[in-house]
């Protein structure tokens, strides 16, 4: 757990870690979209929710947390996950020309983006809630 973490407690840590991951991935798809026609250009993404599932125990094994839902990741896979996420890159994920070039879907290229972007945004409005919460606890609640 880094600094922040330490402070704040693992939910920023977790959100931070959430941001550098879409913020990477952002990077490759806007990297796809401006390479589109550069011969030879292998397609690139960052396909970090796969490594997060297979970072999931057992469903039968005893964890030190209690997982309050189904679909929470326990905490002691979270730096294991996050630094598999970060190295899981794909090359060449679409079809190939008659060239042997990888053949760029815009839509689904354009489509990845909106939804990466959503999701980074509502991490953010999700970090902002956090900070508000600890913002009212030091101010006492507004007193």
């Amino acid at each position: 757990m880094d600094v922040l973490g330490k402070i704040f407690g693992s939910t920023v840590d977790i959100m931070g870690k959430a941001l550098n991951l879409r913020l990477n991935k952002h990077s490759f798809i806007a990297s796809n979209l401006a390479n589109m026609d550069t011969p030879g250009y292998k397609v690139k993404d960052l396909e970090f929710q796969k490594v997060l599932q297979q970072r999931l125990p057992d469903p039968s094994s005893k964890l030190s947390l209690r997982r309050t839902h189904p679909q929470h990741m326990p905490a002691q896979n979270l730096e294991k996950a996050y630094a598999a996420a970060q190295k899981n890159v794909v090359t060449g994920v679409y079809g190939k020309d008659e060239a042997g070039n990888d053949v760029l879907d815009i839509d689904l290229e354009m489509s990845k983006l909106a939804k990466n972007h959503l999701m980074y945004n509502a991490t953010v409005q999700m970090l902002a809630k956090a900070f508000a919460g600890i913002k009212y606890a030091i101010s006492e609640g507004g007193r």
